[in-house]
């Protein structure tokens, strides 16, 4: 069996997470198993089912400018104790590099970085980010991104005309979850106790400076202006909870928002919704906006977002220049003009079913393991006819 080592931060259900717990349930667990090297002292909300479904958890202390000395020495010390690994997937980014150096030095032959975003929020580790973003390339083997933009953002433009430079790996969906139903859109409404004809809008991210929640409630605050039964339905956890709190108190609407944290039915809330409102200064690639097209719920959008996410008309892109009445605008006009159907079928033909990734994944892990062990016996049988010859 191959065993493949996930590096990521912590195992809790934000997208990123998400995508690789839905690979990793239906991967073929008989010839890969997945493994996680996490950079958090506490508990993740996935650990249990991970251990579960047979993976095993580490933990690391998180990667700053003052720990990385002994950051260095207690990976090294790490992968000396864990020869079993051969492939190491790593999902954190520009810190990706120092992983995979260390990884190089133990002697792992597969090193994969995975660019999961195209930009970083502005913070006194900033520097320390970009410097690890100039040598991602060397202890590379392989280089995935979650889009081209985030493909070049972290690998750099200048390889990009070179064939197989990095592959993109769609951010795809299990559709069964965020198929639109009648039904379930009635149930949810009904604990939420919405009414027929009042307007549910949501936003689905964590609560950071990235998803850019202060603009959110801008817009939201134009919203009840014109629509004032109006509800805000905040999907994610984060830092900023206090600081968005006080936000809704200063706008007087705290029985306007709504916070529902991490859930794992996200898709049963998606159908619950009339708009989707996705301001993200920056974003690897924006999954959350396929499932909501998947749903058949509109979409506002910072034209921040990669543009392959829109596959229907029901994604419309806006500047964040624009001012937050216009994005009330845009959204309730689309809303106004929707009919909620099933759009399922155009998520599939656009190449975003989770079954065609977890197969190319489960192949490329196979393929790659079996070459190095083709190259290792290789290199042992010529060895043994230098001996012959000795």
């Amino acid at each position: 069996m191959i065993r493949v080592l996930h590096v990521v931060t912590i195992m809790n259900r934000n997208g990123l997470e998400n995508r690789i717990m839905d690979i990793y349930r239906n991967i073929d667990r008989s010839q890969i198993q997945f493994d996680f090297l996490t950079h958090r002292k506490e508990k993740g909300q996935f650990d249990e089912e991970i251990k579960k479904l047979g993976g095993h958890i580490y933990r690391m202390s998180p990667l700053t400018p003052k720990n990385f000395i002994k950051y260095m020495k207690n990976l090294h010390k790490f992968f000396c104790e864990h020869r079993e690994y051969k492939i190491v997937h790593s999902h954190i980014n520009t810190f990706s590099t120092w992983v995979l150096f260390v990884a190089k030095t133990a002697g792992i032959p597969v090193r994969i970085a995975h660019s999961r975003t195209w930009g970083m929020e502005k913070s006194w580790k900033s520097i320390f980010k970009w410097v690890s973003k100039i040598f991602i390339n060397i202890p590379t083997t392989h280089k995935f991104a979650c889009s081209k933009q985030a493909g070049i953002w972290l690998f750099g433009r200048k390889g990009i005309e070179r064939p197989n430079f990095f592959h993109v790996i769609p951010n795809s969906i299990i559709i069964e979850k965020f198929q639109y139903s009648k039904e379930k859109r009635e149930i949810i409404r009904n604990q939420l106790g919405l009414k027929e004809n009042q307007y549910a809008f949501v936003n689905v991210g964590r609560l950071t400076p990235q998803k850019n929640h202060k603009f959110l409630l801008e817009v939201f605050k134009e919203i009840l202006k014109t629509n004032p039964s109006s509800k805000l339905y905040l999907i994610g956890e984060g830092d900023l909870k206090h600081k968005i709190d006080q936000q809704i108190e200063k706008y007087n609407m705290k029985d306007a928002v709504i916070y529902i944290g991490n859930i794992s039915n996200v898709g049963d809330y998606l159908n619950a919704m009339d708009g989707f409102i996705f301001p993200s200064i920056f974003e690897g690639f924006g999954t959350v906006t396929i499932e909501a097209q998947c749903s058949g719920l509109p979409i506002v959008a910072s034209d921040s977002i990669p543009k392959e996410t829109k596959i229907t008309n029901l994604q419309e892109f806006i500047s964040l220049k624009e001012s937050p009445t216009i994005w009330a605008q845009k959204i309730t006009e689309k809303i106004k003009g929707n009919r909620r159907m099933d759009f399922s079928n155009e998520v599939k033909k656009a190449g975003y079913d989770i079954k065609d990734t977890y197969k190319y994944l489960q192949e490329f892990y196979l393929n790659v393991s079996k070459n190095n062990t083709m190259k290792k016996h290789e290199i042992k049988m010529k060895g043994n006819k230098n001996e012959n010859k000795i």
